[in-house]
């Protein structure tokens, strides 16, 4: 239990190192959450994450942490994303850690009136998954709609899920639903 909450701790605080400004992203469905901390380093592109998945209903979690590359000039702020990786220390029945490749991609397009779509996927192959894990994915698509000018509030769908050796009929899953949540700007 130490080691959970030493995790927790350090999702929250690892993105505060980037001295920069970032966001606070909610995810909400009737049996889990979904949270995620995100701040780019000023001037630099260095696009730092960290978060946390809970289902109540399989009684699995998972811890994230990653980087990205984004436009450090932040050119057209209409279409935002990144390229990199992101670490997942997982328990879905059984233990496991990859670092899955991939990206996000934000679309905000002024003509939209606050409408706008984002997606984000990071997938671990054999190679990047560890110990009995032959791959993992972490993939998100929403819909937000912008209600202030720090604050979007959104409906999407996420599923987190890894895959094991010893497992048949399918991955074990963390969490696969629909949500409602915001992100916040700060």
């Amino acid at each position: 239990m130490i080691f959970k909450n030493w995790l927790a701790a350090c999702a929250v605080l690892m993105p505060l190192a980037a001295q920069a400004g970032g966001s606070l992203d909610i995810a909400l469905s009737n049996t889990s959450v979904r949270l995620e901390h995100e701040a780019v380093r000023v001037g630099s592109g260095a696009h730092i994450t960290t978060g946390l998945a809970y289902s109540e209903d399989n009684q699995a979690y998972a811890f994230s942490a990653g980087f990205n590359a984004v436009d450090a000039t932040m050119a057209n702020r209409e279409l935002i994303g990144g390229i990199g990786f992101k670490g997942f220390l997982f328990d879905a029945g059984e233990p496991g850690f990859a670092l899955g490749v991939g990206g996000f991609l934000r679309w905000q397009p002024d003509f939209m009136n606050g409408l706008g779509t984002e997606a984000q996927l990071y997938y671990a192959p054999d190679i990047l998954s560890f110990g009995d894990v032959v791959a993992f994915q972490e993939v998100i698509a929403r819909v937000t709609y912008k209600v202030l000018p720090q604050a979007r509030v959104f409906v999407g769908w996420h599923d987190i899920a890894g895959y094991y050796y010893d497992t048949t009929g399918g991955p074990s899953r963390i969490d696969n639903t629909f949500n409602l949540g915001f992100r916040m700007n700060y």
